[in-house]
């Protein structure tokens, strides 16, 4: 709660003005980044971009950073379906944490909250223990805040 409250001040500090990253990678290397911008608490783009460890024997076998693959903005927004994490403000991270942590917590599984050294929510997810590598996590995807400029 006390994230929440901290995470408010904030938001209307910089006028609800952010982006944030959700990246998955996996053992092997490859892997993928969604960057949400948020303009005045409403998301405005979702951009999406993958990379690998090391390319093809072809390009001298050196790594690749993200590569852009596609850019939604207004009305394209969701557009690209399960691909990247959603088009959603941090509140509605918030939210969706506030509703995972209610939640009985099976014995198989395993509930995470992180919350950076700010105060400030940094993911929220469950998890089967079962399960050793990659294992699917429901839930609030860890992710890096940054704040837009003030205008």
């Amino acid at each position: 709660m006390a994230s929440r409250v901290k995470w408010e001040q904030l938001r209307q500090a910089h006028g609800g003005n952010y982006s944030y990253t959700v990246r998955w990678s996996f053992a092997f290397g490859f892997g993928h980044l969604t960057t949400i911008t948020v303009r005045q608490n409403r998301v405005v783009e979702r951009r999406y971009e993958e990379f690998n460890r090391v390319a093809a024997p072809s390009t001298g076998g050196t790594a690749v950073g993200p590569m852009p693959k596609w850019v939604e903005t207004g009305s394209q927004l969701g557009t690209h379906g399960q691909e990247g994490a959603p088009a959603r403000t941090v509140d509605e991270l918030y939210a969706a944490a506030t509703s995972l942590v209610s939640e009985p917590v099976p014995e198989s599984h395993q509930l995470s909250l992180g919350i950076t050294p700010a105060g400030l929510l940094h993911h929220c997810t469950i998890v089967d223990r079962r399960l050793m590598d990659d294992a699917p996590r429901r839930g609030v995807p860890a992710f890096d805040l940054q704040w837009a400029p003030t205008p």
